[in-house]
């Protein structure tokens, strides 16, 4: 079913990468689950995006959208779009979601936009203080202009224990990791024996899920422990 929405603000998070909120009509209760996506319609165009933000009593979602040349929805939602515009989503949708129990460590592996639902869940699991193992974020983009929520992500790090944020460039030094989220995963599974498996969630462009399923998958990883959500 097709929900009533309309546009509260943007704020751009990079050149590129802009973050939209967007308000739900008041007349539909919008739960979610964290990690899950809506589907934005707009002239019969078709788009999906993930929930960057955590359900809340003002009925508003985030969603960290990417400017893609050439594309429709993209076009529309990065020149066109003014606030207060309306717009039709339907949601939530998806199973890319946290299991009820936290009962073993979680890699989330992500690039670009990918970082979004991590976001969400990171905040849910702080906000309600849900109990959880090990986590490792691990976050590839190319420059340090495209870190999103570089700040938010190391907060978390420091606050939260037993939170690992591994950011990792690949076409800037810095002084962190240079190179492929690739790299980071296998370096810590090669580095420690697991008793039980840990669960890892990918999320971003098809390529890189694509490289890390089979990684992962020759590491002797259950092809069960391994959540996917491909962008493009």
């Amino acid at each position: 079913m097709w929900i009533k929405a309309s546009l509260d603000s943007i704020i751009k998070e990079t050149k590129s990468t802009w973050r939209f909120i967007v308000n739900i009509s008041p007349n539909k209760i919008f739960l979610f689950k964290p990690g899950q996506f809506i589907q934005i319609k707009v002239n019969d165009v078709m788009r999906s995006y993930s929930i960057a933000s955590i359900p809340n009593d003002q009925n508003k979602i985030e969603l960290v959208i990417v400017k893609i040349n050439g594309g429709i929805m993209s076009n529309y939602l990065f020149n066109k779009i003014k606030q207060g515009e309306k717009f039709e989503i339907k949601g939530p949708l998806g199973k890319f979601v946290l299991p009820d129990k936290i009962d073993r460590d979680i890699f989330f592996i992500c690039t670009g936009t990918g970082i979004a639902p991590f976001r969400s869940m990171l905040r849910f699991i702080e906000k309600y203080d849900i109990k959880y193992q090990k986590i490792f974020l691990i976050f590839g983009t190319r420059m340090i202009s495209d870190l999103l929520f570089y700040n938010e992500m190391l907060e978390y790090s420091n606050k939260l224990d037993n939170v690992n944020y591994i950011p990792i460039l690949s076409r800037e030094k810095w002084n962190n990791d240079n190179g492929y989220v690739h790299e980071i995963y296998k370096k810590i599974l090669n580095q420690k024996k697991y008793e039980k498996e840990p669960l890892f969630y990918l999320c971003g462009w098809r390529d890189m899920i694509k490289e890390a399923k089979a990684n992962l998958r020759s590491l002797g990883v259950d092809s069960k422990s391994i959540k996917i959500e491909i962008y493009g």
